[in-house]
């Protein structure tokens, strides 16, 4: 999915002020990095055939050279995965509990993030996490099921850190279900709060499944078969089936034809484009059987 500039560009824009503002209290400093990244033609609309994600590399380089940080988000990583991990227990539990553990266990990996904060001291789910987990569209998920009881093997590429906590347990599920081998993948380069393997390790993953780096050698919140690993090339095509989490992966693995057919995107209609083009309203989680 290309660039939407009337909704991308100012997306882009917050995201960058945010992080800057992580990082630098000068509002001097802020002014002059926001300066900077308007050179990017995307940011322009001068460029339009790019992905949000390779975008959102281009903003990060920028950050990167200037701040001199590496990954200013880590302590809100290593966050976000300690919230989620707080309420693992929680959640395995309705699991065990219910008739469907797949169709539960989709609903919180695909709801992620927005899980902790919707939950209040005595661990009980709100009316907010009641609607957004109905969300759901149940015929979906049916295919999806289909696809899991034929796949043998399948490849999960991993998005956000809290919501690979929750990842973790959809991926302790199907191969308690249907026996699948997983192998699950996260960026090799920190970029924005995406998992990479340190903190996909650190909650646990790798007890539940096999889990490889992408092998992309710079900060893209995405994935480009072009730049993945030779191993992680071959699993892709040795798979059954393919699971994307998150919209990153989804902007940019839509445009892999080989992929069609044997590709199911997991996401939240967070903005308007993912809106119009599932016809759902914002917020619902998106089952995707492309």
């Amino acid at each position: 999915m290309f660039m939407q500039a009337d909704y991308c560009i100012p997306c882009m824009l917050k995201m960058s002020v945010e992080i800057i503002r992580g990082v630098t209290k000068d509002e001097k400093q802020v002014r002059k990095f926001m300066t900077d990244i308007l050179k990017i033609k995307a940011l322009r609309w001068e460029k339009v055939a790019i992905t949000p994600p390779e975008v959102a590399r281009d903003v990060w380089f920028r950050m990167q050279q200037f701040s001199s940080i590496e990954d200013p988000l880590r302590a809100t990583k290593a966050e976000q995965n300690k919230k989620a991990l707080k309420i693992y227990p929680f959640i395995k539990e309705i699991l065990h509990e219910s008739s469907d553990p797949i169709l539960e266990a989709l609903k919180f990996a695909i709801a992620g993030n927005s899980i902790d904060a919707m939950l209040d001291a005595k661990r009980g789910m709100d009316s907010k996490i009641i609607k957004l987990l109905s969300s759901i569209n149940v015929k979906d998920v049916e295919v999806l099921k289909r696809r899991f009881k034929k796949a043998k093997k399948i490849v999960y590429f991993t998005d956000n850190c809290g919501e690979i906590v929750f990842d973790r347990l959809l991926i302790e599920r199907i191969k308690e279900v249907y026996n699948s081998q997983v192998t699950a993948v996260t960026r090799t380069v920190p970029i924005l709060n995406d998992a990479i393997m340190e903190e996909a390790l650190s909650i646990g993953l790798g007890e539940v499944t096999m889990v490889i780096e992408n092998g992309i050698q710079e900060p893209l919140p995405g994935t480009i078969l072009s730049k993945v690993s030779p191993e992680i090339k071959a699993a892709v095509e040795e798979s059954d089936l393919i699971i994307s989490k998150g919209g990153g992966n989804y902007e940019t693995l839509t445009e892999e034809e080989s992929l069609k057919g044997r590709i199911t995107y997991l996401f939240q209609a967070k903005c308007y484009p993912y809106c119009r083009i599932h016809n759902v309203p914002l917020g619902a989680l998106i089952v995707y059987n492309n």
